[in-house]
């Protein structure tokens, strides 16, 4: 009985001492392991077709929103084409003078702070994929109201609806592409609105040359319509879904966006973990006033802010509109349209390379070579301009001041686009939305009063003093930079919030726990292994 029990028990579990020879049994080992190894295979090759998957998906997203910011570059540039055609003396629908010409080319400018105060709580509340199909709307109307306009007052009202535009979409276009792009490819994708918006100016100039305004305005209701469309085939961003209760939309919206429902369920895991531990430590009867006094919402807020108004003061946006007028003062002769047509083909060209730049160079050292260079530039343009002063112009003067404006603009490229990138990045997710509207609007509030106020500080520096004054910013914004501006780069949107939470302000007096991930440019994410910055 007791011989029976045993053998019916090692038939459960094994015998130590038990064993059994099989022909062929080596083979048999052989054909496991390569049935492993093949199997390991193919798992590696799911993985990546998912990771293909997953950023292709994400570019589509992307594109969708920068056909919208394409059509609000537009408007843009507008002005330069409607003011000569309306100025024309040989044009009597609708005569302005100089000083209606001012307003019809600044009221966008002074509309856009009302759109982007507007756009923080729509993004919050709406979510950011509804608030830019919104932004459509006022656009559409804008331009629709300007192509039949047959008054001063429908014109200027019409290109206020263009701004008003303009300001919803900005903040929540660059919230919308910082939130569903990984890391590895947010770099590449978070600087494409400016790439847009700088083909929207193109396009507009171009049709400019070649049509009557009215048929320019007819012709950009095109690009708002292609975007409503494909906006609306693309998901809302899984944080906005997450924190508003929509835990099943947003698994389906990262399954989309990440190619893999599992890759997909660890990444949620990770948001639902740190949207609790937030949701403890905050009080549900904080305003946004409160909220952004809280040191990891202060300390961006500070950066941002600051850099903005060094920006302006490096000349960032005011070269752009006055390009044209700053060569022709060397004496230059040469076809309006043409040159406005070659400084924003030169813009496009410098936002696409500098947006390549981001995949392999680190931002603050991007920054730190975009300041000094647009300082040398300018400083050597106003020394030009002091040593050349009460001097008869010469044929090269053109060649040098032209030159330095080169310069000034492939530098710079990278001052005009990291404060979009910064807002996308810095700010805590809780505030995201609502800030990045409120520091839009303040800087096209600040953007506008300079841009009407630069006549009287050219009349009076002349313009040898104010590149003075821009070179002078541009070492000041980088060496504030090169003091308070962390690394961002590799970083995802939660390492970047840990590290505002800490006690430091100065980037050298930082944790250097501060980790980043170790990533290939545009390579699928592998594996979540860190490493120190």
């Amino acid at each position: 009985m007791s011989v029976e029990r045993d053998d019916e028990y090692l038939k459960f579990v094994p015998h130590t001492m038990s064993y059994q020879v099989v022909p062929g049994s080596e083979f048999q080992c052989k054909k496991a392991n390569y049935s492993s190894r093949k199997l390991s295979t193919i798992d590696e090759q799911d993985d990546d077709a998912a990771n293909r998957r997953g950023m292709m998906h994400q570019i589509l997203a992307t594109c969708a929103v920068l056909l919208l910011s394409a059509g609000c570059g537009m408007p843009i540039g507008y002005s330069a084409i409607l003011l000569p055609q309306l100025m024309d003396n040989n044009s009597t629908e609708i005569p302005i003078d100089v000083e209606t010409g001012s307003w019809i080319a600044s009221v966008h400018s002074l509309a856009t702070p009302f759109g982007s105060l507007l756009s923080g709580p729509l993004a919050d509340y709406l979510g950011r994929r509804r608030t830019l199909i919104l932004s459509v709307i006022p656009l559409l109307l804008g331009w629709s109201t300007l192509a039949i306009a047959k008054s001063i007052k429908v014109v200027i009202f019409a290109r206020f609806l263009c701004g008003f535009a303009t300001g919803i979409l900005g903040g929540p276009g660059q919230v919308y592409i910082a939130e569903t792009a990984e890391p590895n490819l947010r770099s590449l994708l978070i600087g494409a609105p400016y790439v847009a918006y700088s083909c929207g100016i193109l396009l507009v100039y171009s049709l400019g040359s070649m049509m009557y305004w009215r048929s320019v305005a007819w012709c950009a209701n095109v690009l708002p319509l292609l975007s409503m469309v494909s906006i609306s085939f693309i998901p809302e961003t899984p944080a906005w879904l997450l924190r508003n209760g929509h835990e099943k939309r947003a698994l389906q919206a990262l399954s989309f966006l990440r190619g893999s429902e599992i890759t997909a369920q660890k990444e949620l895991n990770d948001m639902k973990q740190r949207l609790a531990k937030e949701r403890v430590t905050t009080r549900t009867n904080e305003n946004i006033f409160q909220l952004c006094c809280q040191r990891v919402a202060i300390k961006p807020l500070v950066i941002v802010i600051v850099f903005s108004l060094l920006q302006m003061f490096s000349g960032t946006f005011i070269v752009i509109f006055y390009a044209v007028d700053m060569i022709s003062e060397f004496g230059a002769e040469f076809d309006s349209k043409q040159a406005a047509i070659a400084t924003a083909a030169v813009r496009v060209i410098c936002c696409m390379v500098f947006c390549v730049v981001l995949i392999f160079v680190r931002r603050r050292r991007i920054m730190m070579v975009s300041g000094i260079g647009s300082g040398l530039f300018c400083l050597v343009l106003s020394v030009y301009q002091y040593a050349r002063f009460d001097q008869p112009k010469m044929s090269y003067d053109v060649f040098v001041g032209a030159g330095c404006l080169l310069g000034y603009i492939i530098f710079n490229t990278a001052l005009m686009v990291m404060p979009g990138i910064m807002i996308g990045e810095l700010f805590p997710a809780r505030i995201r939305g609502r800030t990045a509207g409120g520091v839009f609007a303040s800087m096209n509030v600040a953007l506008f009063i300079f841009a009407k106020k630069f006549p009287a500080l050219q009349a009076m520096l002349k313009m040898r003093g104010v590149f003075l004054v821009f070179g002078v910013s541009s070492f000041l914004l980088t060496a504030f930079m090169c003091l308070f501006q962390p690394e961002t780069k590799g970083r995802s949107l939660e390492h970047i919030e840990d590290y505002f939470n800490g006690d430091n302000w100065l980037w050298f007096r930082r944790d250097r726990g501060y980790k980043t991930v170790n990533l290939q440019p545009l390579q699928p994410l592998k594996d979540n292994r860190a490493l120190e910055a």
